[in-house]
């Protein structure tokens, strides 16, 4: 069974690109400009990996990551956030994402970093349940 990846790209010609890159290596590859559609289109069809830029309008990739794994479901889905700015972001478990992919990559660079995500086996710690009951809080009280 073909793998599903979604990316969160504002940079329409680079979304394309990758998704393109994608469907060549086998995957299945949607993704979206916008970072609100993204959620709901990520929550209709949950895919396998989700990669997403961190500069989009509106949101950070980091606050997207953190909208992401609180819906249920989507703890362990694998996120890469990709960044031309990797000095402003924090330590992966601020954002809850599985790898930081520094702009520009190479094709090479992004293609073994997915498969190796895809192949990685991930467990529950017990603590993310508890973050995502205090982020699932945070956005409740913030919609107020």
């Amino acid at each position: 069974m073909k793998r599903k990846i979604f990316i969160v790209e504002d940079d329409l010609a680079l979304l394309e690109t990758l998704q393109e890159l994608f469907k060549q290596q086998g995957y299945i590859c949607d993704g979206s400009t916008d970072p609100t559609k993204a959620i709901h289109l990520i929550e209709q069809n949950p895919p396998d990996l989700i990669i997403l830029d961190y500069m989009l309008p509106e949101w950070n990739g980091g606050e997207l990551c953190n909208a992401i794994r609180a819906i249920d479901g989507f703890e362990y889905i694998p996120i890469i956030i990709i960044s031309a700015y990797t000095k402003i972001l924090f330590s992966l478990s601020d954002y809850g994402c599985d790898a930081v992919m520094e702009k520009p990559f190479s094709i090479q660079q992004i293609i073994s970093l997915v498969k190796n995500l895809l192949r990685e086996k991930r467990s529950d710690s017990g603590l993310l349940p508890k973050v995502k009951t205090v982020i699932k809080n945070v956005f409740q009280i913030a919609k107020g």
